[in-house]
């Protein structure tokens, strides 16, 4: 009788002991700092890019510059590839920018809602005048179907360096003809010139040209 309580007490604290090594056992998290992260903001609608491109300038396909060939440069560009570079070499005064597009473009905005952008470089900008005027057109044509825009109102904005340019159509002169015909839009031009003969070559440098709806006021 003394043999089976004695067996009996056996299986039971063998029982006790196997039920007690398959409880998992329970760790403090080690995550003591109570950082949350902060909440999305779903007051403010993502940044959507609405602008048409004109030319993205990675190629010197169809461009013209004044006084040579139009360089691609490759390292120190706004967007993409590269830029179009023109040089006024030593002794000249005068540059232009000129791009027949392949195939119209759409830009779907109206003279009263949209802006033409692009980069611009600009090596020495004491050296500039204000003679000049970037031509917008869509005949193929820089005195047919264009607004343009005076460089005597664009260089009190320009430095040294790249300059992002934004320019109203609001702001621009439309030609007598009309205007451009903003669903085929196939012209730009860029011109100005030195306030005289330059000593050194200087470079000029376009970068992503394209149009956009003008941002509603901040005022």
């Amino acid at each position: 009788m003394k043999f089976i309580k004695t067996l009996m007490v056996c299986s039971i604290l063998i029982t006790g002991l196997i039920i007690a090594g398959c409880k998992k056992e329970k760790y403090t998290s080690r995550d003591t700092s109570g950082l949350k992260p902060p909440p999305v903001d779903t007051t403010k609608p993502p940044v959507i890019d609405t602008s048409v491109v004109i030319d993205n300038c990675d190629k010197t396909d169809g461009w013209q510059v004044a006084g040579g060939d139009p360089v691609l440069v490759t390292t120190g560009q706004k967007e993409g590839k590269g830029y179009i570079q023109g040089t006024i070499k030593s002794g000249q005064n005068f540059m232009q920018f000129i791009k027949t597009l392949p195939a119209p473009v759409n830009t779907k905005v109206t003279l009263t809602t949209g802006e033409l952008k692009f980069w611009l470089y600009v090596q020495d900008v004491s050296l500039l005048s204000t003679d000049g005027q970037v031509q917008f057109s869509s005949a193929a044509d820089p005195d047919k179907k264009r607004i343009g825009w005076g460089f005597d109102k664009i260089l009190p904005t320009l430095k040294t360096g790249w300059n992002h340019l934004e320019l109203k159509f609001t702001d621009g002169q439309p030609t007598g003809d009309g205007g451009p015909d903003l669903t085929a839009m196939n012209f730009i031009k860029i011109f100005f010139s030195t306030t005289a003969k330059v000593a050194t070559d200087q470079n000029y440098g376009i970068d992503d040209i394209r149009v956009a709806v003008v941002p509603p006021s901040t005022k």
